[in-house]
Parts: C-alpha cells; sequence; structure tokens
C-alpha cells in the first residue's frame, strides 16, 4: 500500500512539473493560442483527474482505518470482557479453596474434640465400674447389720434395698438406685417409697463423696416414712 502510494505521488509529481514545463517554464518556441488552450486544459484534466483519484484513495483509506479502528475497539471489548470472566472465575476459585480451608479444619477440629471426649467416656467408665465395685465392697459391711441387699441392674446400676426397716414387717422392702453418669457423679433415682429428699442427698454425695452416710441418710428417711403411716 505504501508503494502504491509513492507511484501515485510520483504519478502527480510528473503531472504537476509537465504542467510547469508548458505553462510557467521559458521556453524557445512560441506555441500557438489553439496549441497552449489544448495543452492547458489536457494538463488541468491530468491534474484534475489525477487529485480526483488521490482523493478518493484517501477516502478509501479514512474508511479502511475507521473500520480496523471500529475492529480494534470491539476486540478490546471482547478483552475486557474475557478478563472480567477470568477474574470472575479466579475469585470463584480462590473462594472456594478458602471455603474447603475452613471446613477442613472445622473437620479436624470435630474429630479432635470427639477423640477426646471418646477418650474421657472410656475412662470415666473405667472410673465408673471401678467406684462401684467398691460401693459393692463398702455395702457388704452394711449387709449383715441394716439388712442390706445390692442388686445389679442393666447400665452399670446398683439397686440398694434395705430391709429391718417397718416394725412391724422387718422383710419389708425399701429400695435406692445408685449409679455414675459420664462425669463419674452419683446418681440416685426410683427410690421405692418416694423421698422428697432426694434431690438433696445426691447433690451431699456428689459433694462429699461420703458413700455411708448416704445410705445412712437413705435408712433415716426410710424408717421416719414408717413413723408417719398409722
Amino acid at each position: 500500500m505504501a508503494t502504491a502510494r509513492m507511484d501515485d505521488d510520483n504519478g502527480l509529481y510528473a503531472i504537476m512539473q509537465d504542467f510547469r514545463t508548458r505553462f510557467i517554464s521559458p521556453s524557445s518556441e512560441e506555441p500557438s493560442p489553439q496549441e497552449i488552450r489544448d495543452s492547458y486544459r489536457e494538463a488541468l484534466r491530468n491534474v484534475t483527474d489525477s487529485l480526483t483519484a488521490k482523493h478518493r484513495e484517501g477516502e478509501r483509506m479514512i474508511d479502511k482505518v475507521l473500520e480496523l479502528r471500529a475492529e480494534i475497539e470491539s476486540q478490546n471489548r471482547r478483552i475486557e470482557e474475557k478478563q472480567e470472566d477470568v477474574l470472575r472465575e479466579i475469585g470463584k476459585i480462590r473462594e472456594n479453596e478458602r471455603l474447603s480451608a475452613d471446613l477442613s479444619d472445622q473437620i479436624r477440629k470435630l474429630r479432635e474434640e470427639v477423640a477426646h471426649k471418646k477418650e474421657l467416656v472410656l475412662a470415666n467408665r473405667t472410673a465408673n465400674k471401678e467406684k462401684l465395685k467398691q460401693l459393692q465392697q463398702s455395702a457388704v459391711l452394711f449387709k449383715e447389720r441394716m439388712g442390706l441387699e445390692i442388686r445389679k441392674l442393666r447400665g452399670d446400676r446398683l439397686q440398694f434395698v434395705f430391709r429391718c426397716i417397718n416394725p412391724r414387717d422387718l422383710e419389708e422392702p425399701f429400695s435406692c438406685v445408685i449409679y455414675f453418669n459420664e462425669d463419674g457423679e452419683y446418681q440416685l433415682s426410683d427410690c421405692d417409697p418416694p423421698l422428697d429428699c432426694i434431690a438433696e442427698y445426691q447433690r451431699k454425695v456428689q459433694e462429699t463423696k461420703n458413700f455411708s452416710a448416704l445410705l445412712a441418710n437413705l435408712r433415716k428417711s426410710f424408717a421416719a416414712l414408717c413413723t408417719q403411716v398409722k
């Protein structure tokens, strides 16, 4: 395209030089007026045709430049849109990575917590079995003296059955279930007959760990019930 423009420029330059040579530069030969007019018209027509062609070529070049500019702008917009899409996808990936890391951390903490709780439960179960064993051994000391019977129930629970309490019926049973919860604390339940003070006894034995005092208090409370019955 640059070569074509150079050729056009050279052609226009040649026409202008010819026009100058004919009508501006001095000449030894004197042409006739008609020859001058014909030559002038021909030269002017050549110049006009050349300038018109040059103008048309320039308009085509401008149109081409505008088309290229529009195409470049369109491509730039598409590139910007693609960049925005890429940035959004990168943002989603980073957010997913962050959520995945947080989830993994939470899972790890939960596993550690569950493992710790399992260890505590196993330790408490072992301790509870040992305590139940001690309770059974301690209760033997009261059996003959207090008419106490111990029955082992499901779930590592012991039922303490008191007799020789009601003077009208020495074989009448008075019972209470004693066991340990997962935290290794004394729990009292299923008193027969029911005792209003059972919650207080449970609180005291959890504080003092005095099992002998608990059995003595239970026996006294059952005996008090017998005195209330006419």
